[in-house]
């Protein structure tokens, strides 16, 4: 599945919003050396160089599309990125905080993630991670069952295997604490998502959610599939826009 980088990095993007907060926990400090696993197009990713202006940050993905997007922008001598897996990180004692902003959703072994990253710290290093929450957002999932269903599209996602894996806080601490990390502290955060218009939702949903729906149908279906899953969302219209919840897991752990 290949990602648009362009609707990605120019779609309103309610995680970036929780990013700049896991930044804040992440408390990076201007000598640090920091690993950006899932770094995507390199928005938070700047960020994180920003603040550790003397020290080293590293971004890890692995789609080209998203990378070559995320280096257009890359005037900082302090940046890497590189085109590799969560899962074949090889890091060893390379990193003051390991960071993850709405990645690790994507990846199916997360418990190897926390044990390599563990790895990839050095001591007294830290590590801040934030993916939706398991049942992240009935809305989004609702109109995506509804679409299905409009379009007769049942058969076809039938044996469909999810694309995400989204853990239970206890999940995530219990992979925290056996790859070795103390001071776990994994928590939800309920958000609330306003969009202006049923475009703007579209643009979000199909960035990133959308995309595992969408791979399999022809250009004619993928459109009548993304009308589908939009207008749904006019249920959710208040006088303020188009609101709806989205819960998150945020989680914070020491080497």
């Amino acid at each position: 599945m290949r990602w648009d980088a362009e609707k990605y990095d120019s779609t309103h993007s309610p995680q970036t919003n929780a990013g700049m907060e896991l930044i804040a926990m992440a408390d990076v400090k201007a000598g640090d050396a920091v690993l950006d696993i899932g770094c995507g197009t390199g928005r938070l990713t700047y960020e994180l160089v920003r603040l550790a202006h003397k020290g080293a940050v590293v971004g890890i993905d692995p789609s080209q599309e998203m990378l070559n997007k995320a280096k257009i922008s890359s005037s900082a001598d302090n940046i890497v990125f590189m085109n590799i897996r969560a899962e074949d990180m090889k890091f060893k004692n390379d990193f003051d905080i390991v960071f993850s902003n709405s990645a690790l959703q994507w990846i199916k072994e997360q418990e190897k993630v926390a044990k390599l990253a563990y790895t990839g710290l050095r001591k007294n290093g830290r590590i801040a991670v934030q993916l939706p929450a398991k049942d992240f957002c009935w809305a989004l999932m609702d109109n995506i069952y509804s679409a299905i269903n409009a379009l007769g599209l049942e058969a076809k996602f039938k044996n469909m295997e999810s694309p995400w894996r989204f853990p239970l806080k206890e999940d995530l601490s219990g992979f925290m604490k056996d790859a070795g990390f103390v001071n776990v502290n994994a928590f939800y955060k309920d958000y609330t998502l306003m969009f202006e218009c049923i475009n703007d939702v579209l643009e979000w949903g199909e960035s990133a959610a959308l995309r595992p729906y969408l791979f399999p149908l022809s250009e004619k279906m993928q459109e009548q599939f993304k009308y589908a899953f939009a207008m749904g969302f006019e249920n959710y219209r208040t006088e303020k826009g188009i609101e709806f919840s989205f819960r998150r897991l945020f989680a914070t752990a020491e080497k």
